[in-house]
């Protein structure tokens, strides 16, 4: 039994990545949506507001890490965009 409490709170401590790109090249960070957003638009502004959260700039609109995404491997669409409130950067795998 101890060792079935042990698991359940090293179980409550991860949290889960249903994305297939998230399990492989971890979540999507700020430091890699200024790069998409340096190669599209030419500049990127990093910022860190008072509760220390950093953030990426777009278009006048602050993004923080929970709303950026990679974009799909096969999409031929812009980048970066918006799309439903989420800023969409470039898919790692496409450096490789």
């Amino acid at each position: 039994m101890n060792h079935i409490k042990l698991f359940e709170s090293w179980k409550e401590e991860r949290k889960t990545n249903e994305s297939f790109w998230s399990s492989i090249f971890g979540k999507p960070t700020v430091k890699d949506a200024a790069k998409s957003n340096l190669k599209g638009q030419g500049y990127s502004h990093i910022g860190k507001d008072e509760d220390e959260e950093n953030y990426v700039m777009y278009n006048g609109q602050k993004f923080y890490p929970s709303q950026i995404e990679y974009d799909d491997y096969y999409s031929t669409k812009p980048l970066p965009r918006v799309e439903n409130g989420k800023l969409i950067i470039a898919n790692p795998a496409w450096s490789m």
